[in-house]
C-alpha cells in the first residue's frame, strides 16, 4: 500500500524506524535529557534553551499528533502541532524553516526536531509593560520593592506552595545589592536572564 506522502508503509516504517534511535556516530553520543512529564520515548539531547515548562507544552502538542505512539509525526501534524502553539507561520516561512531543520526532506519529524524547530520561532518574550504588572502584583505594600513576605503571600495565593524559607531564597537570588528585598530593575534583570 502507498501512504499519503506517496511512499509505501514499508518506508515509512523504515524512516520512523531511523527516527526513533538515537544516533550513534564514531563519538559518543551525547547525553538524554529526562525532563519529568516528556515521555523517555521521545529522544531529548538538546533543550534549544527552552525552559522544562516550555518543554512540556511542546511535548503535549507532539503528543497530540504522535497517534502512533512511534515518537514520530508528518509534516502535516507539524503543521497542526504548531497551531496548538500559537505559531500560524506562512507556508513559505513553514518551508523555510522544515528544510532547515528536515535536511534530509523525510517529511516526518522527531521529538528533538520539532524542538529545534520550535527554535527557529521568535517565542512572544515579556514586555516592560507586562514586567510592571507583575511586579506591582508582587509589590502589595507599593514600596517599589519586593520582600519576601509579598513574594509567599502572591505565590501562596497563585496555589504555589512555598514556605517563608523559600520566598527568601527567592527573593536572595533576585537581589543583586543584599537589600533582603528585590527592587524593580533586579526583578527585570532577573526575569529578562531567564528568558
Amino acid at each position: 500500500q502507498v501512504g499519503s506522502s506517496g511512499e509505501s508503509f514499508g518506508e515509512a516504517a523504515e524512516s520512523a524506524e531511523e527516527f526513533s534511535q538515537p544516533t550513534v556516530g564514531a563519538m559518543s553520543s551525547p547525553e538524554m535529557i529526562r525532563i519529568q512529564g516528556i515521555p523517555e520515548s521521545y529522544y531529548l539531547y538538546d533543550k534549544c534553551g527552552f525552559r522544562d515548562s516550555e518543554l512540556r507544552d511542546f511535548c503535549w502538542a507532539f503528543k497530540l499528533y504522535d497517534v502512533l505512539e512511534d515518537g514520530i509525526i508528518s509534516a502535516k501534524q507539524v503543521r497542526e502541532a504548531l497551531k496548538w502553539l500559537g505559531e500560524e507561520p506562512n507556508d513559505k516561512q513553514f518551508l523555510s524553516v522544515m528544510n532547515e531543520v528536515d535536511t534530509h526532506a523525510k517529511g516526518v519529524m522527531d521529538f528533538q526536531r520539532f524542538i529545534r524547530l520550535m527554535a527557529k520561532f521568535d517565542r512572544s518574550m515579556i514586555t516592560e509593560d507586562e514586567l510592571v504588572n507583575a511586579f506591582k502584583i508582587f509589590d502589595k505594600d507599593k514600596s517599589g520593592t519586593i520582600d519576601a513576605i509579598e513574594l509567599q503571600d502572591v505565590l501562596c495565593k497563585l496555589g504555589f506552595t512555598v514556605t517563608p524559607l523559600q520566598a527568601e531564597e527567592m527573593i536572595q537570588a533576585a537581589d543583586e545589592d543584599k537589600s533582603g528585598e528585590c527592587e524593580y530593575g533586579e526583578f527585570v534583570r532577573k526575569i529578562i536572564e531567564n528568558q
